[in-house]
């Protein structure tokens, strides 16, 4: 199984450093239990950054970070940092870079995990008080052209009929909807309503609605009185309904290889997470349990279709077989 991406090792190196720095020295045991990595892994990361240079003032420069120690013995390994020219001064950030850093910021804070009030949320207040309203900006989101008709039906109490597309399929299918209520989250409007088609609730992404069209029949339903927001969360999203759910139980320290997946739940169990994700077919999971490892095993196999039950097995037969040839 191929290693962490260089992305992932510059993640982990950029975390590392500070941890480092303010401790002045660490052994490489100590690192490793930190940020739940092996001593090994964390020995070869570090003595690679060694030799990375960076350009400052004009010159190149390394990042001061020297390793004591030797591969035999890696967790006793001693590790060192020199603050130079690059660490040990002010940076004088340019208000563009003032701004980019604080959007990956607070991107890196909404990652499942995130320390909300730790030392990077800390970071991000200071560098928002420094910089103040010139790093300030908004942004004008393109109403979808459904909503006014949507938000009226909402008002009246009227059937529409939609033309919906659902990405999990890339096809359009024609439902009709009550639509409840019509709220903005995440930067996208959404439509909540009782979807004829499914018999039961549903959210639907308004600009993914192609077609709507008023019926004037009235439907005779009510919304409940609740916090938009979490109404929304608790229907179920109707690109849901070509997909099936998988409950996998994955390594803490493995989350992070499928984080880019879409997941409905995750819970934690002791060292291990269990995460429900919504699975179209069998190549998409059978490409989540490659990637995974033999660590990983589904909790629910039993009662899935047969294949996405063997859609690991199979997956694992077919490399066999690739290297046998």
């Amino acid at each position: 199984m191929r290693g962490p991406s260089t992305s992932a090792k510059i993640e982990r190196l950029l975390a590392i450093v500070p941890w480092v720095v303010e401790r002045g020295g660490a052994t490489v045991h100590d690192i490793a239990e930190r940020f739940e990595m092996r001593p090994a892994a964390v020995y070869d990361l570090l003595l690679a950054a060694m030799c990375y240079e960076v350009a400052g003032a004009g010159v190149y420069e390394n990042l001061g970070i020297v390793v004591f120690g030797d591969e035999h013995d890696a967790g006793e390994a001693w590790v060192h940092t020199e603050p130079g020219a690059m660490l040990d001064r002010p940076l004088n950030l340019s208000v563009p870079q003032a701004f980019g850093i604080l959007v990956a910021g607070q991107s890196a804070l909404a990652l499942r995990g995130a320390d909300r009030s730790g030392a990077l949320a800390t970071a991000l207040d200071k560098l928002r008080a420094a910089y103040g309203e010139r790093v300030r900006v908004s942004v004008e989101l393109p109403l979808p052209r459904s909503l006014p008709t949507l938000q009226e039906a909402v008002r009246t109490g009227t059937t529409v009929s939609i033309h919906y597309y659902t990405p999990n399929t890339d096809a359009v299918t024609e439902r009709r909807v009550d639509p409840l209520d019509v709220s903005l989250a995440d930067g996208h409007w959404y439509l909540r309503g009782w979807c004829h088609l499914r018999q039961d609730l549903r959210s639907f992404r308004v600009d993914r609605i192609e077609a709507c069209d008023e019926t004037g029949e009235s439907h005779g339903r009510s919304a409940e009185p609740s916090d938009a927001t979490a109404a929304l969360r608790s229907v179920a999203p109707a690109e849901s309904d070509e997909t099936t759910d998988v409950v996998l139980s994955i390594p803490r320290g493995d989350l992070w290889r499928v984080e880019a997946y879409p997941s409905r739940e995750v819970r934690e169990d002791g060292d291990r997470c269990i995460v429900t994700y919504a699975i179209r077919g069998p190549f998409a999971l059978s490409q989540m349990l490659l990637r995974l490892g033999a660590d990983t095993h589904v909790v629910n196999a039993a009662e899935l279709p047969p294949d996405l039950a063997e859609a690991g097995s199979a997956a694992a037969a077919s490399i066999l077989e690739l290297y046998e040839t």
